[in-house]
């Protein structure tokens, strides 16, 4: 199967890895030529994973033109930040009777829609959502990975199964579509407090974690009542647990920064990657209510409504 990556960043270069594996062919959009040339080159992404060498054998062609991606392929997967997916896709025609897979975790930050909502606006019919705890590194070194596998379809369950799947990568379906995309979403904002209370010790940061699960819980109840999931299993709460107390978190690494008094804006730039919560957070800032205290807190501070350095004493009172 001719499979459609857009992404170059380090999910795509594990979704990238799984594809090559499975031996379809791969046609892959990267933003920037010179990535393209190089991966066209040496089969090697310098700046992400420079000692990774794809497969040659499994790669048509890989490219800075979307479109040439779009027209050809038979399954496409988005793997690109969500601040980047509007600018990317918006200007471009889409395919028709193509299906899709989102990877990208996060809200359009134009619009505040959730990926799948912006696919099918835009005239998708079969869609898929992959989400989960899935550090990119252990995907690629092949390290066992359990994920969601989201959508309606049984027909788009097999296709992704075999695109995708391995003997170490799990796909666990679900038709629970929203809440699973929510989590996705959600769970980022979360880990950037998880990261602020982390430098106080792991005692404050498993009891502030206990308290965010059952907080997502009942989010979930309220936004998507009408899919009943069962929280405490991989995709869900693994995910946000992984996020929250895994060593490769950029979001908890963003939120000890705002510990440190670092302003958002600051703390993000030292960042110097992507920490998909903080943007999630400026797009959700008026749908978050104080009836959900900890992502209203976190949310809060993140629109500098709050001073950074007192996230941590703000999030333990809420404790007690």
């Amino acid at each position: 199967m001719k499979v459609g990556l857009i992404g170059s960043g380090s999910w795509a270069c594990a979704l990238a890895s799984l594809i090559c594996q499975n031996r379809h062919t791969l046609l892959w959009w990267v933003r920037r030529p010179e990535v393209a040339a190089t991966l066209r080159r040496e089969g090697r992404h310098l700046e992400v994973f420079p000692e990774y060498v794809f497969p040659q054998q499994c790669v048509e062609f890989v490219t800075s033109d979307i479109t040439a991606v779009l027209g050809e392929a038979e399954l496409l997967i988005l793997a690109i930040p969500a601040r980047y997916v509007w600018s990317t896709l918006e200007k471009v025609d889409f395919p028709e009777g193509v299906p899709w897979v989102s990877g990208t975790k996060g809200l359009l930050f134009e619009t505040g829609l959730r990926p799948s909502e912006y696919l099918s606006r835009r005239g998708v019919k079969e869609l898929a959502i992959l989400s989960g705890p899935s550090y990119a590194e252990e995907v690629l070194a092949c390290r066992p990975t359990w994920v969601g596998l989201g959508t309606a379809s049984f027909h788009l369950r097999e296709v992704v199964q075999a695109v995708l799947g391995t003997s170490f990568f799990h796909l666990l379906p679900t038709a629970a579509v929203e809440s699973l995309e929510w989590v996705g979403i959600l769970k980022n904002i979360y880990a950037i407090g998880i990261g602020a209370v982390s430098l106080l010790g792991d005692n404050a940061r498993a009891a502030l974690a206990a308290a965010m699960l059952r907080e997502l819980q009942a989010i979930l109840s309220v936004w998507v009542p009408e899919e009943k999931v069962e929280v405490l299993s991989p995709p869900w709460a693994g995910d946000f647990l992984v996020t929250a107390f895994g060593t490769l978190s950029r979001n908890q690494r963003l939120g000890q920064y705002l510990a440190q008094g670092y302003r958002p804006r600051t703390a993000l730039a030292r960042l110097g990657t992507e920490a998909e919560g903080y943007y999630a957070a400026l797009s959700l800032r008026s749908r978050i209510s104080p009836e959900f205290p900890l992502l209203y807190t976190i949310t809060r501070v993140l629109n500098e409504e709050e001073l950074s350095e007192n996230l941590s004493s703000h999030l333990l009172r809420l404790l007690s």
